[in-house]
């Protein structure tokens, strides 16, 4: 026989100690499914692209600078060959003749100097025999004077060839802008990966527990298909991160080097710098001291002056010279005959109706630079003002997401406290960490929004 024990508690209080109980152990049955689904990944071993390393390679690999560089050198090419027509231009000629031509053959005996007497009987001059004569000629022509149509041309070369550099200049910024857009978004999409994996780990242990519980009568089976539903959603977000990560790498690799399928690891949080003050007014006064575009179309609106005066200069005439020095002989490079010529020439178009059309058409493009400016300057403002007002925001709404994680971080410390007392369940825990990996995850893509927001400013005002 056993001796009795009284039992101090109610028939009540003994269902629920038994139900918290099994509720306890079952969760415990999930707990290795929960915190352990899978390790870690390993990090390798490479170090991380540094958006500065990323900038530099762009600087150095990226093909729209490379393009830029190839419309300066055709600009300075342009320039060269405006100043050659400053110079002397000197030709050399070897020509070889054989003819029955009288004329010729006429010609080119005097030209070797051996015309005799014999030559001009009627039968050698009408019906003169094959003759051969080789004619090296040497000539040089020299422009004095144009009426400044050169050096305008000249003028106007530098111009556009200033524009040119002054364009590359911007192109470089842009290209700027496009790594620290594509590089902070692949980082940004890496983070959100991470944050997909959690959540489907999460939803796959929400599937464990809510079927075991299920199996031991605590819940009806509409909850597993909650559970299920929830879980495939999460999936679709897992294929959806990978898929970003995929385009936003390769758009990292396309505004570095071309090379789209170039791997490259990623730092999982990037630095977000200090915001200055700076007051709008005096940001929108940098940029138009500062943005190369804007200096580029001032030089092409120099340009475009010189061009009317280029055009008006065809009023007035021209002078320049010419020589020549001229060998003949019937063997080659010989030197039987010689002669030498030296001209003097003064040109001046009295009447050209399409002169004057032409002053007017570079006139219309002068005015058409002038306005161009203007449209410049108008964009740039705009631009700057934009920029200046979404850091502003983007400031804002880094502050709120670091404290929506300050507020994450504390909800997650109270109930892995409550956990441990027993206050709360285990599915109530993995909620506050996902809910805490989420807030960390919008801090990261509000400092990247900082980040970018910082890299539009400067690009709107001309800067790097």
């Amino acid at each position: 026989d056993f001796d009795t024990v009284d039992i101090p508690f109610s028939p009540e209080q003994v269902k629920k100690m038994t139900r918290r109980a099994l509720a306890l152990f079952i969760v415990a049955l999930a707990i290795p499914l929960l915190g352990g689904a899978s390790p870690a990944d390993a990090q390798s071993a490479d170090p991380a692209l540094t958006l500065e390393q990323a900038i530099a390679v762009a600087v150095e690999q990226n093909h729209q600078l490379g393009v830029a560089d190839a419309v300066v050198s055709h600009a300075a090419a342009s320039t060269d060959e405006a100043k050659a027509s400053m110079y002397p231009h000197v030709e050399l000629w070897e020509t070889f003749m054989r003819t029955t031509n009288p004329v010729y053959v006429f010609g080119n005996k005097l030209g070797q100097a051996s015309f005799t007497m014999e030559d001009f009987q009627l039968d050698a001059l009408n019906s003169p025999d094959p003759y051969n004569n080789w004619n090296t000629r040497f000539s040089v022509t020299q422009p004095v004077w144009t009426g400044g149509r050169i050096s305008r041309h000249v003028e106007a070369a530098e111009h556009g060839q200033d524009a040119a550099a002054q364009q590359r200049k911007r192109t470089r910024q842009e290209v700027i802008h496009q790594v620290v857009e594509a590089y902070t978004g692949a980082v940004v999409a890496d983070r959100h990966l991470m944050v997909a994996e959690e959540s489907l780990k999460t939803a796959q242990a929400h599937v464990a527990l809510v079927e075991t519980m299920r199996n031991a009568g605590l819940v009806v089976e509409s909850d597993v298909l909650q559970a299920r539903l929830r879980e495939s959603e999460v999936a679709e977000m897992v294929i959806r991160a990978n898929t970003a990560i995929a385009i936003s790498h390769a758009a990292v690799n396309r505004t570095m080097r071309g090379d789209l399928d170039t791997p490259f690891i990623l730092p999982e949080t990037i630095d977000v710098p200090a915001v200055p003050e700076e007051s709008l007014d005096q940001l929108i006064a940098e940029a138009m001291m500062s943005r190369p575009d804007l200096g580029g179309a001032g030089s092409q609106l120099a340009a475009a002056g010189k061009m009317v005066d280029a055009a008006r200069a065809e009023y007035w005439p021209t002078i320049g010279f010419a020589g020549s020095f001229e060998m003949n002989d019937k063997d080659f490079i010989g030197a039987e005959g010689t002669n030498w010529t030296l001209v003097g020439a003064l040109q001046w178009s009295i009447f050209d109706h399409a002169r004057s059309a032409r002053v007017r058409q570079r006139t219309a493009q002068q005015l058409q630079a002038e306005r161009s400016i203007k449209l410049l300057e108008q964009h740039i403002s705009l631009q700057v003002r934009e920029a200046f007002l979404e850091r502003g925001a983007a400031e804002q709404r880094l502050e709120q997401a670091r404290r929506s994680m300050e507020l994450a971080e504390e909800s997650m410390r109270i109930i892995e406290n409550r956990y441990r007392e027993g206050l709360t369940t285990l599915i109530e825990l993995l909620d506050a960490e996902t809910a805490l990996t989420q807030a960390r995850t919008r801090a990261i893509s509000a400092g990247r929004d900082l980040l970018l927001s910082q890299a539009t400013l400067d690009l709107a005002i001309g800067r790097k």
